[in-house]
């Protein structure tokens, strides 16, 4: 079992050398989401730099001296990406666009279906194919989603067919990835061919003249080498941040020059006409297909720095092909470690999404796809998964991954399954991992030409300390024989006496349970009985993502919650919201609020502090800005440069700046273009913990670590709640449906789910891996602690809550 998952090292030590000189910042960051979008090498960027400051560079329209020679460098550069893609302008020409999804946008809004006839040809797509693809559907009447399984049937047949025999003047598109940016297969070339010559009339009872293929090489090209003197698609979109890491927003799209005609372009922008009336709508488009296709001034300054891309490989001494196996074999190593992978009772760690079992990188990209199982056969969410990938510094990808019909394929998810995912609110992108106890989604990783082996290990390390009942059983799956099979079956079709055998899929319990802490079951409440607590603490946090306040006696409570919680904010010079996931040492910023003189001053370690009004009469006057808070606009005044310097010391930053939202209705609006009543906090105006339940926290820790000595404050400041009861009673909170303080009312509005922030000590601003990984442990679902309130009924007018007065509880109605 050791040698079958052995790594094998591609890269000479020369070149592992050259990677490290330039790839310094990487360090203890294990960056595994390389199909996303690779990482820039640093004297790449420093070479771009150095080449706009000695250079005069401007918009090629302008035909001044400066601006030739900015279009002469440009077309040099389109003849520097032909030959990387092993073709020449005679072939191909590049269009730049702004990325893989720009380029077939321009393919879908200009395609012409109907060519000679007066009706239209089909739009065909493979079932596996990126989300920007199954947007083109709303293009063309007539559409055929081909499935996998499918495809390969058609394309491995031995049917005769020919496109002579069909009269039907239409034209057909047929659409499908070089890569999966799911699962990394590599679906084969010689389709393209097959396509041309009439295939899919046959087998998809279609009657076009002419098929034309669009390969979507946007996650194959980023590790491999496409060579397209010898496959010749008609279209190529690609994206050149997966290739070099920078430019981001660009790509091109490449188009075979014979097949240019069948684009009937309707918009012309700047730069691509010939002549154009104004007074009236005639206008003659350039001959060039670039030139025809770029609508404005195309990023000349991006552009120019793909030059530096290109050299960043020759001076590591990489090819494409070096670059696939080197990809290809870390990618194998992890598959190979996370398939034997099973827990101390035999029962298997990981469920592999994949058609191939990584035996030829012909077949295979640089992409392993999984979910993890417990013990016991239930999922663990990939949002749980990530979050202890982000306390090791492992940055990976969890979802979908921007592929539905992927996903749905190898989850083996029904049309049904994915709209009742919808309506139990999980959408695309968001960490609603698990409905009914089945993923909705998976993990990712994939690797670039700069990834190292350490990376690798440090994956498959953590998996098996945080997710793996010991000790550990390394062993073939009892279904290695099928998945060899299906491969063979799939991509070696010569084996006659091989039959297709179904791919066995391994069982989660669909339990519609979480795990139940038995020692603290209160099971003998009945639904409307109430739950007595004391609130022990109070606490708001005036600047998001920085240090408590910690109210004494009582504190006035508003329509947006605790009155100054979360009114500030720290942006960064690009107006997004900064968080201790980038400064951890942002909870040692400490406010301290004195209502009667009305300011609040900020304290940080060895500096001097600075006082802000709490009511600035002039800061109406300050620059007012937006920025987002969880996909919500918000709104706020910019509290000058004192406060932004002051920020930068602290922190030891530049460009940061302090803003403070406006009193106003509009002051925080949602996506749906709802003003919502919430300052800048995450999701809701209270967040609580039950102390009970941190003191439990707190006790497990302890078993797990004999020299862990946090006290009981430091770990409740760990979970930055607004109030802490006690109720006594551990894990209470998660049946509350109401609490009740006196004349204010609090609606119970969820559960919190937890990352790795937990992780900070909020006294001294150190990172450690508790208590996230005892609750991920103890508990078998998301790890969840405190829940978040919401206000049900204030008096807007002077409402106050009390530290020390007691709380009660309604607990949740069971159902009958």
């Amino acid at each position: 079992m050791e040698k079958f998952c052995a790594y094998n090292c591609v890269y000479s030590s020369e070149q592992e050398e050259l990677i490290l000189k330039e790839f310094s910042r990487i360090k203890n960051n294990h960056f595994l989401d390389h199909t996303g979008g690779t990482l820039y090498s640093e004297k790449q960027i420093a070479n771009i730099l150095e080449d706009l400051s000695s250079s005069i560079f401007c918009n090629p329209h302008g035909r001044n001296g400066p601006s030739q020679q900015t279009e002469d460098a440009i077309d040099i550069l389109r003849y520097r990406i032909l030959q990387h893609f092993h073709t020449n302008s005679e072939e191909y020409s590049v269009v730049f666009t702004a990325n893989a999804t720009a380029s077939l946008k321009l393919v879908a809004e200009n395609f012409d279906f109907s060519g000679r006839s007066d009706r239209t040809g089909t739009f065909v797509y493979l079932e596996d194919n990126h989300t920007s693809v199954l947007g083109l559907r709303n293009y063309c009447e007539k559409v055929k989603p081909l499935q996998v399984d499918k495809a390969f049937n058609i394309f491995n047949s031995n049917s005769k067919y020919t496109t002579e025999e069909y009269n039907g003047e239409t034209n057909s598109l047929f659409v499908y990835p070089a890569q999966s940016n799911f699962s990394g297969t590599k679906y084969p070339l010689e389709w393209i061919k097959e396509v041309h010559n009439g295939r899919l009339n046959n087998a998809l009872d279609q009657n076009s003249k002419k098929w034309y293929v669009v390969l979507d090489a946007a996650s194959f090209a980023s590790t491999d080498d496409l060579n397209l003197s010898e496959y010749k698609p008609d279209f190529v979109p690609i994206s050149f941040y997966k290739i070099f890491g920078y430019p981001t927003g660009l790509g091109a799209l490449l188009v075979k020059n014979t097949s240019e005609h069948v684009l009937r372009k309707k918009y012309y922008g700047g730069g691509t006409v010939l002549m154009a009336l104004a007074l009236e709508n005639e206008a003659v488009l350039r001959n060039s297909i670039s030139e025809k296709y770029e609508d404005g001034t195309i990023p000349y300054l991006s552009i120019l720095s793909l030059n530096h891309g290109f050299e960043t490989f020759e001076r590591l001494k990489l090819s494409m092909p070096l670059i696939s196996k080197h990809s290809f074999s870390l990618a194998k190593y992890v598959y190979r470690n996370l398939l034997t992978l099973h827990h101390s009772s035999g029962t298997p760690a990981v469920v592999l999404y994949h058609d191939t079992v990584f035996e030829n990188n012909n077949h295979q990209g640089a992409i392993v796809n999984f979910n993890l199982l417990r013990e016991n056969g239930e999922a663990i969410g990939y949002a749980e998964v990530m979050n202890m990938a982000n306390l090791h510094n492992i940055h990976l990808r969890t979802g979908c991954s921007c592929n539905p019909g992927a996903c749905q394929r190898h989850l083996k998810l029904t049309t049904n399954d994915v709209r009742r995912h919808f309506q139990a609110g999980h959408v695309c992108g968001d960490q609603n991992d698990l409905v009914d106890g089945l993923p909705t989604g998976s993990v990712r990783v994939s690797f670039g030409y700069m990834s190292r082996r350490s990376d690798a290990d440090a994956l498959i390390k953590m998996i098996e300390e945080c997710f793996i009942k010991k000790p550990i059983i390394k062993k073939l799956p009892s279904n290695w024989d099928i998945l060899q099979a299906n491969y063979r079956n799939i991509f070696h079709p010569k084996y006659p006496n091989e039959t297709i055998v179904k791919e066995t899929k391994l069982e989660m319990n669909d339990t519609k349970e979480r795990l139940i802490i038995t020692e603290y079951s209160n099971s003998g409440y009945d639904g409307d009985e109430a739950v007595l607590g004391i609130i022990k603490h109070l606490l708001l946090y005036p600047i998001k993502s920085c240090g408590a306040f910690v109210p004494t006696e009582s504190w006035r409570v508003t329509a947006s919650g605790l009155k100054y919680d979360r009114k500030w904010m720290i942006v960064n010079s690009s107006g997004s919201c900064v968080t201790q996931k980038q400064f951890p040492h942002m909870c040692l910023i400490k406010p301290i609020i004195d209502l009667q003189v009305g300011i609040m001053k900020l304290t940080y370690p060895d500096e001097d502090s600075l006082s802000l009004q709490l009511h600035d009469p002039h800061r109406n006057t300050f620059r007012r800005c937006e920025s987002k808070i969880c996909r919500d606009r918000v709104i706020g005044f910019d509290c000058g440069n004192a406060a932004g310097q002051w920020l930068n010391k602290c922190l030891g930053a530049e460009g940061l700046r302090l803003v403070e939202q406006i009193d106003h209705d509009v002051a925080r609006v949602n996506k749906n273009g709802e003003n919502l009543e919430l300052s800048f906090a995450n999701q809701s105006q209270y967040l609580m913990v039950n102390l009970a339940s941190v003191r439990w926290l707190r006790d497990r820790v302890q078993e797990n670590e004999d020299d862990y000595a946090e006290t009981l404050e430091s770990m409740v400041l760990r979970f930055r709640p607004n109030i802490v009861i006690d109720f006594k009673e551990p894990f209470m909170e998660n049946e509350l449906d109401s609490i009740e303080a006196g004349t204010l009312k609090f609606k119970a509005v969820g559960s919190c789910t937890r990352c790795q922030m937990i992780c900070i000590n909020q006294v001294n601003a150190q990172k450690t891996k508790e208590p996230l990984i005892t609750l991920g442990r103890e508990f078998g679902g998301k790890v969840q602690f405190g829940i978040y309130l919401c206000n049900e009924h204030i008096d807007k007018g002077n409402s106050s809550i009390d530290v020390g007065s007691k709380v009660v509880g309604g607990k949740k109605k069971r159902e009958k």
